[in-house]
């Protein structure tokens, strides 16, 4: 596995393998760093393999050959001119120098030294050609060889490739070389040219200072190409910073345009899936009363309906406990996403009111799909989502805690306008029925059609307006809720109360009534049970609500979907009141839910 975490202000990374579209680190016989370099010089006239290694301003980088060279045969024209007249006499040294001067710099011009290369080979050429160029210089006069520009022109080359320090030991090489020619090759009585002590102090003394302008000339184009590097990446920086900005800014007047929960939710996955173009999206949320990991959000995955830290996938728990955002570059090799398709994703906690409330995952088929900045937009967007995840569950719990008069209200005006007309229409069929004396099958299909409707109407109004109050507690009102359940046929439910005198306060009651009218309803729908058994308890200052069928059933390790949102549903209305809700279920064998609520709400939950 490599994972790789970041921080703002540390970096950890793993030995990743390259992605599949990233260079080697040579291309061909030059590196990408190298090629960007021809590449910059190219508006210029290009570059030659002398100057592809060395990082100065493309303008600069392009002129570089062009002007050695010229440096090279402008010492060797100055030569030839005052030369000329000892060549024309048959000087044989003279001749011998012109010989080799001309070599080395025709050769030097087909085949330039690679500046600032690190390479051994390279950096011997400029040691190599001093040598032979000051035992030739030397063999004509050493100071007063007309050639004498030569040896200051290698010395140049070489101080302006590599910097001062190989300057000065290239002339000082060259001392010596026209030292050792003078005395090896010169005729007897010609070895050493007499030379004033002030005309060589004062030919070295040149020679150096040019050598140390050639260097310092270096250093200057180093730096200024250092700074217009630097620029750059500041330039790329800020671009960069102001997409994510623009992303960041689409989203945060996005996600909290809602404040219902649901909505909320489905506004984030839209804009994730947008955002990183993500196969997968994942969002658990801590349920704070049970410490166990629910699902908010499971595209393009199943997850299982409540799961604990250690139950997580690994990228998933590495997030929670790294409290940053985590890149996994290669999923499915050594560890297994929320997915089993996916093979690289971005994981990252969320955090509200400086504690983690959830994580989230995003996930992508493709390996090495995600970059550093794919986890900078993480690192914005988890920030928003937090915030909104937290205002509409704020939102909800007064919201809900607060609906039992619009319930009343609702019920009331289904009763007054839906009601009376149905009740209308029923009569009237009635009546054609029993005046005509054809009878009508059509007629009465629809007579008995407005029967159901009307029966389901009512047992919405029941439901409407049943609810606890302090005049009567949830035991009342779920036996007559179960009674009306068995009135519909089917399943067989049974209520049990232990302790009816003992209760828990209004809203909690409430909201367990309502969870309890929702998994009856999914029952009915779904489940094909035979039997029912609703069993409210409680003991000292809590309740256990439990409902137990013997239907269908279903494989909680095959998840939840963001479909199933009647079990979302219970699990958001316990949440209101801190209660814990878990759900036990087999294939074949049924299912049990089990609410467990407290004797006072919990002051986190409001």
């Amino acid at each position: 596995m490599s994972i790789i975490q970041r921080g703002t202000n540390e970096t950890a990374t793993a030995a990743d393998p390259a992605p599949p579209n990233s260079l080697p680190p040579a291309f061909g016989s030059i590196s990408p760093e190298e090629a960007a370099t021809v590449l910059r010089a190219l508006p210029y006239g290009g570059i030659d393999d002398s100057t592809k290694a060395f990082r100065l301003p493309p303008a600069v980088q392009a002129t570089v050959s062009p002007v050695i060279a010229a440096i090279r045969w402008g010492a060797v024209m100055f030569g030839m001119v005052f030369a000329a007249v000892d060549a024309s006499n048959g000087e044989l040294p003279v001749v011998q120098t012109l010989a080799v001067v001309l070599f080395v710099t025709t050769w030097r011009t087909l085949r330039p030294i690679r500046l600032a290369s690190v390479r051994a080979p390279d950096r011997i050429f400029p040691y190599t050609d001093t040598v032979i160029t000051s035992v030739a210089v030397g063999l004509s006069g050493s100071f007063q060889s007309p050639f004498i520009f030569s040896v200051l022109a290698v010395a140049t080359v070489g101080a302006f490739g590599w910097g001062l320090p190989t300057g000065l030991v290239l002339l000082a090489v060259s001392m010596v070389g026209m030292w050792a020619g003078g005395q090896m090759f010169a005729e007897p009585g010609k070895a050493l040219t007499d030379v004033e002590p002030q005309q060589a102090f004062i030919l070295v003394a040149s020679m150096v200072i040019t050598v140390a302008l050639s260097s310092f000339a270096r250093s200057r184009l180093l730096d200024a190409e250092r700074r217009r590097a630097n620029l750059a990446g500041r330039l790329d920086m800020l671009a960069e910073t102001n997409d994510l900005l623009h992303i960041l800014n689409q989203v945060a007047r996005t996600l909290p345009t809602s404040l219902d929960l649901r909505e909320a939710l489905l506004n984030a996955r839209d804009q994730l899936r947008n955002a990183f173009d993500a196969s997968v999206i994942a969002l658990m949320i801590l349920d704070d009363a049970t410490g166990e990991w629910v699902p908010r959000i499971a595209d393009g995955c199943s997850l299982s309906p409540s799961s604990t830290v250690e139950t997580l996938p690994e990228p998933m728990q590495a997030a929670v406990d790294a409290e940053r955002p985590i890149l996994v570059h290669d999923l499915g090799t050594s560890v297994r996403g929320v997915s089993p398709q996916s093979a690289s994703g971005i994981y990252t906690a969320i955090s509200a009111r400086d504690r983690t409330v959830g994580v989230l995952a995003v996930e992508h088929p493709d390996p090495n799909r995600y970059t550093d900045r794919d986890m900078r937009i993480m690192d914005g967007l988890s920030e928003v989502l937090a915030l909104t995840v937290d205002n509409a569950r704020s939102f909800r719990r007064l919201r809900t805690l607060g609906a039992e008069e619009e319930r009343s209200r609702i019920a009331r005006d289904l009763h007054d306008r839906l009601g009376q007309w149905l009740s209308y229409i029923n009569f009237e069929l009635e009546r054609i029925i029993t005046t005509d004396q054809a009878e009508s099958p059509e007629l009465n299909r629809l007579h008995s059609d407005v029967q159901t409707a009307i029966d389901e109407l009512r047992e919405t109004l029941r439901q409407l307006r049943s609810g606890v109050s302090e005049d009567t507690p949830l035991s009342a009102v779920a036996k007559e809720l179960v009674e009306r359940f068995n009135q519909r046929g089917g399943a067989v439910a049974r209520f049990h109360v232990p302790n009816p005198d003992l209760r828990l306060p209004v809203p909690v009651e409430n909201e367990l009534l309502r969870v309890l009218q929702e998994a009856l309803s999914n029952i009915d729908k779904h489940a094909s049970a035979n039997n029912v058994d609703v069993t409210w308890e409680v003991a000292g200052r809590e309740g256990v609500l439990t409902i137990s069928d013997d239907g269908r059933g279903f494989d909680p390790q095959r998840g939840v979907r963001d479909n199933a949102y009647g079990l979302v549903g219970m699990r958001e209305r316990a949440d209101v009141v801190g209660a814990r809700l878990t759900v036990e279920s087999t294939p074949g064998q049924g299912t049990t839910i089990k609410v467990h609520a407290s004797n006072s709400l919990k002051e986190s939950t409001l």
